[in-house]
């Protein structure tokens, strides 16, 4: 369902979080016209997940890649703060072939019910993203599992902008995206899922997408966003 999703939307570019490696297998094997990039990363029970990004191989090049963790040392695998598992931003470095023009894209995924990591974790992305981007483009996705109005995501919009907020059109579909943890039923709960753009990205549009399988269910828990930038 979530391959059928992503295809059947025709996502140029795509950030996913805690698929195992079964599932990003399986993902890879359901839609070949997609290569990812990714990285793993492990909650406190031991499983492990990964941070993936996939992209259109026709219309996109990866030319570098890199990965930082959330936390006091995020060029070295760490644990951060009052936190208990590892959480990451996987980034690639992309070019447009069509146009020439390059970009980064960082996936990301934050902490949960862990209130100083998470709050500390928006200024280690806007470092990140200056750091490694500079003054290129820049589209950070991810499940932040927090609000806006929080500490960390206000921290993350002294740099880079809401695509909720600045879309040229109405945001369409649901406004929030999370389900609850294992849950593909609904109702969503709240908006803890963003897209994030660099000042120089335009946003011509924002949707939350609510597709469900035939048995009523969401292919995920939580609900998906795209955008189309320029």
């Amino acid at each position: 369902p979530v391959a059928e999703l992503i295809l059947s939307h025709d996502f140029d570019i795509v950030g996913t979080q805690e698929g195992n490696k079964r599932q990003i297998a399986d993902l890879e094997a359901l839609m070949p016209a997609y290569d990812c990039t990714g990285h793993p990363y492990s909650d406190n029970t031991g499983n492990i997940h990964n941070a993936t990004i996939f992209y259109k191989r026709d219309k996109l090049e990866l030319l570098d890649k890199g990965t930082f963790w959330y936390s006091p040392t995020p060029e070295v695998e760490s644990i951060g703060w009052d936190a208990n598992d590892h959480r990451l931003c996987h980034w690639g470095k992309f070019r447009d072939k069509a146009s020439g023009r390059e970009f980064f894209f960082f996936n990301s995924h934050l902490f949960w019910r862990l209130e100083v990591a998470r709050s500390m974790s928006g200024g280690v992305l806007v470092s990140q993203v200056q750091k490694i981007a500079g003054e290129s483009p820049a589209i950070a996705v991810g499940d932040y599992n927090s609000r806006e109005e929080t500490p960390q995501v206000k921290d993350i919009l002294t740099l880079l902008n809401d695509a909720y907020r600045i879309s040229e059109t109405a945001p369409a579909g649901p406004v929030e995206t999370d389900l609850g943890g294992g849950n593909f039923l609904g109702p969503a709960k709240a908006r803890i899922d963003f897209i994030f753009t660099s000042k120089d990205i335009r946003v011509k549009d924002y949707t939350v997408i609510d597709d469900k399988r035939d048995n009523g269910h969401y292919p995920s828990d939580h609900l998906p966003i795209v955008c189309s930038l320029s």
